[in-house]
């Protein structure tokens, strides 16, 4: 009877984990490189790139774009994050996380734009990579 319960689990956790990728997760499955670019305050001036091949850091982004969606806001973008895969571009995201009353992602998911809020983990995070903290 254990057996049965054991095995009943196993086979609800696979199909949890199985139906739990969500359309953006589909979409940058085949991600292979991000690119982050960081602006200067108010401008589109670049004053940092960050770029990784690693897929821990990689979906540590997707998985927090995958957040709850907001409102388009209107209050500039602090940098932008380009998904590749073998060389060509699989989405472009502007972003704003500096400002904790204005933090999200702009990004276009099924030919809409597509807003979701930025974490204060996912602020953290930015701003590590911007600092050059390559631990994920």
């Amino acid at each position: 009877m254990k057996f049965l319960y054991l095995l009943f689990a196993l086979v609800f956790l696979t199909l949890m984990t199985a139906c739990s990728n969500s359309a953006l997760e589909k979409k940058l499955s085949a991600s292979d490189s991000l690119v982050i670019t960081f602006n200067s305050p108010n401008s589109d001036s670049v004053i940092k790139t960050v770029s990784s091949t690693e897929n821990i850091a990689i979906n540590k982004i997707i998985d927090f774009m995958d957040a709850k969606s907001t409102e388009e806001l209107k209050c500039g973008y602090d940098g932008n994050l380009v998904f590749y895969s073998k060389g060509e571009a699989l989405l472009p995201v502007v972003f704003k996380y500096k400002d904790k009353n204005c933090r999200h992602f702009l990004f276009e998911r099924d030919g809409k734009l597509q807003s979701t809020k930025i974490s204060n983990e996912a602020a953290d995070f930015l701003e590590s990579l911007k600092a050059g903290k390559n631990y994920y």
